[in-house]
């Protein structure tokens, strides 16, 4: 089985509702980590660590493109 890893270039093709879904479903899947790491069913701590890393990636992708959204129109 292979993994796709998503990187930050992948996350700025996406349009702003695509990542909000995105960000959506990572949330969720961190809570289940999170419940995962509680009840001492989690393998391995460096899944949450990898999930909060793209979580991340995607908010700062998500405010770079609100910030210019908000810059365009202020031009017009």
């Amino acid at each position: 089985m292979t993994k796709t890893k998503t990187t930050i270039i992948d996350y700025r093709k996406l349009d702003l509702s695509k990542l909000k879904q995105e960000l959506d479903a990572a949330g969720l899947k961190l809570q289940d980590l999170r419940n995962q790491l509680a009840i001492g069913k989690l393998k391995s701590y460096s899944q949450i660590q990898a999930l909060r890393r793209s979580i991340a990636q995607m908010e700062t992708v998500r405010n770079e493109k609100i910030m210019l959204e908000a810059i365009s129109h202020g031009q017009d």
